[in-house]
């Protein structure tokens, strides 16, 4: 008797799959064209999808093979703390370059340099000093020590040099070092823009990632619906239900590793924003891609607005410096100097027994030339005139390398792009695939194992557009980054 039911229940399966090829060969041979079926109106849509309730609620438990299994699971969320802060990514990278420590380090450190850079650490300010001092005696002819104060001094001297051919060198080159830690400074910063852009961008990716991992539980939900409804029909068996169970919490485990994930990706990004609890932001902004960039022009602007090949420069010219500075050094000195005395005596010092004092006024000039210095200042610069040419080989290394990225950065990104674009029209036609699977499933049209492949493949397209467009938007944030534009205004 059981056989014969099944046969029945067969037959009209394939009488109702025969049926439906017959009207598909119909409406083809009518003419209806691929692209007018898939512009059908939104309520002829909506007959191809099974509606959620529609369906029969989720059990709490199953009976099967002669147990009772939960059907329920509590999975940790991962979500942000009540307090977390919402940040879109120019908010981050804003926040991340206002309260970054290492930053802040970098920044000091470009300060101490720029207040080097100034005249009077190159020689051209005078210099006023002060002097004084008192003498005493002690005797002790007559059996027991006599102390006394015997005489006093004090002068002020200022001097200053007259010529130098050092120290016009000297100058510009505290400036162009000064230059060039500012635009290290600002490297810095724009490096870790691009870590915070990184990182939100895979916090976003995560969080898409999740969204399609929640979407096929709710898939799976529905076919676990439909297949222990049909179980306590009898027209299915409780395997069926039993495989659905163990693939929707497939599914859930899916789900939590890649909440995991997400949790992780956020606290990431925090890090780098320096805040008290790491995991306490939220991103707002969804993984999308914006208009194309201009690639040629920011392939012209990567060797030229590069600011680790503006520092690279700056250092040059601080070794063009430096050689005549060395050369400075093989000319004579000039120096000028001017100072007023006072000295006085005690009495009992000289032989007519009253006290001795007054003042003078001190001038001159001198002139210092180094005649021999065991070749030391040969060796400054030549050693001087070889970080030159060490400077110009890294600008001319350090292009040829960013020209190379850029070029590799720009297939990237059109790459991307354009798979971006085709997984994003693959997308949307699965997702219709999972609908009509959905409602043939409950029409008896399919088996589960079918709904489970167009199931898989509807994840498996989703990854692969929300990759795509993770990959292109930070190929374009890495090209930015290389051409100098990533830092906000």
């Amino acid at each position: 008797m059981g056989q014969g039911s099944s046969r029945l229940l067969w037959r009209r399966k394939w009488r109702m799959r025969e049926l439906v090829r017959l009207l598909v060969a119909l409406l083809l041979a009518v003419g209806m064209s691929p692209a007018v079926a898939w512009e059908a109106s939104a309520q002829e849509r909506d007959v191809l999808s099974t509606r959620t309730d529609s369906l029969p609620p989720l059990p709490d438990s199953l009976r099967l093979y002669g147990g009772t299994l939960a059907t329920g699971a509590d999975l940790p969320l991962f979500e942000p703390p009540p307090d977390a802060l919402p940040l879109s990514l120019d908010e981050a990278v804003r926040l991340a370059l206002r309260q970054n420590p290492d930053l802040a380090a970098v920044a000091l450190e470009a300060t101490r340099a720029r207040n080097d850079a100034v005249p009077g650490n190159a020689g051209y300010r005078p210099s006023l000093t002060a002097s004084g001092g008192v003498t005493g005696t002690w005797a002790d002819d007559t059996g027991s020590d006599v102390r006394a104060l015997s005489g006093a001094e004090a002068g002020v001297t200022l001097g200053y040099t007259v010529f130098d051919a050092s120290r016009s060198a000297t100058l510009a080159r505290l400036r162009a070092e000064a230059r060039r830690f500012g635009v290290l400074a600002e490297a810095e910063a724009e490096a870790l823009a691009y870590a915070v852009t990184q990182a939100y961008l895979d916090a976003a990716r995560q969080r898409a990632l999740v969204e399609a991992r929640a979407d096929a539980v709710v898939l799976s939900e529905d076919r676990l619906r439909i297949e222990q409804s049909e179980v306590q029909i009898g027209t299915a068996a409780e395997i069926d239900a039993a495989l659905a169970l163990a693939d929707l919490n497939a599914d859930r485990a899916a789900l939590l590793r890649q909440r995991l994930l997400l949790s992780q990706a956020r606290a990431a990004l925090g890090g780098l924003l320096a805040l008290p609890d790491p995991s306490a932001v939220a991103v707002t902004d969804s993984l999308a891609l914006g208009p194309p960039p201009t690639l040629e022009r920011l392939a012209v602007a990567v060797p030229a607005e590069n600011r680790r090949v503006q520092a690279l420069r700056i250092a040059r010219e601080a070794a063009e410096e430096a050689i005549r500075e060395a050369r400075g050094a093989y000319l004579p000195t000039l120096r000028a100097q001017t100072g007023v005395g006072v000295s006085g005596g005690a009495p009992g010092l000289f032989p007519s027994g009253t006290p001795i004092g007054g003042s003078d006024v001190r001038y001159g000039l001198t002139v210092t030339l180094p005649i021999f210095d065991g070749g030391a200042r040969q060796r400054r610069l030549e050693n001087a005139r070889i970080r030159r040419d060490q400077a110009a080989l890294d600008v001319a290394g350090e292009q040829a390398a960013l020209r190379a990225d850029a070029a590799r950065l720009a297939t990237a990104i059109v790459g991307y792009r354009a798979l971006a674009a085709l997984e994003t029209q693959n997308e949307a036609i699965a997702e219709q695939n999972a609908r009509v699977a959905l409602a043939q499933l409950r029409l008896g049209f399919i088996t589960p194992i079918d709904l489970r492949q167009v199931q898989l493949a509807l994840l498996d397209v989703q990854a692969r557009r929300i990759e795509a467009v993770y990959q292109a938007a930070r190929a374009e944030a890495e090209l930015r980054l290389l051409a100098g534009q990533l830092l906000p205004e």
